[in-house]
């Protein structure tokens, strides 16, 4: 559907969003997604700092996805993305139901 131009362009975004909230500097991008929700558990910092490290890697690993699906042009690499995305959803939502409990 698109070429390797836009997965390279997505890859890139998404390592720079990876590397702000490696930086902890995350916290206002979360912010803004959650709108008026606010959670009523308050984190502490350092687990603040785990959720957007957390964050981080879920990006990185789809950054990672998008620069093999550009490198490599084979209609399967569609459905290895799909099933390492899935895979990703499912690994962070454990960590931060940990992270929460």
């Amino acid at each position: 559907m698109f070429n390797s131009t836009f997965d390279w362009f997505l890859a890139g975004i998404l390592f720079l969003l990876a590397i702000v909230f490696f930086a902890g500097k995350g916290q206002g991008i979360l912010d803004a997604f959650s709108g008026k929700y606010r959670d009523k558990r308050k984190l502490s910092p350092e687990n603040r700092l785990r959720y957007q490290r957390a964050v981080g890697v879920f990006l990185i690993i789809l950054s990672a996805v998008e620069v093999f699906m550009a490198l490599i042009e084979n209609p399967i690499m569609g459905i290895i993305s799909i099933v390492v995305t899935v895979a990703d959803m499912i690994g962070i939502v454990i960590y931060l139901r940990r992270l929460y409990d």
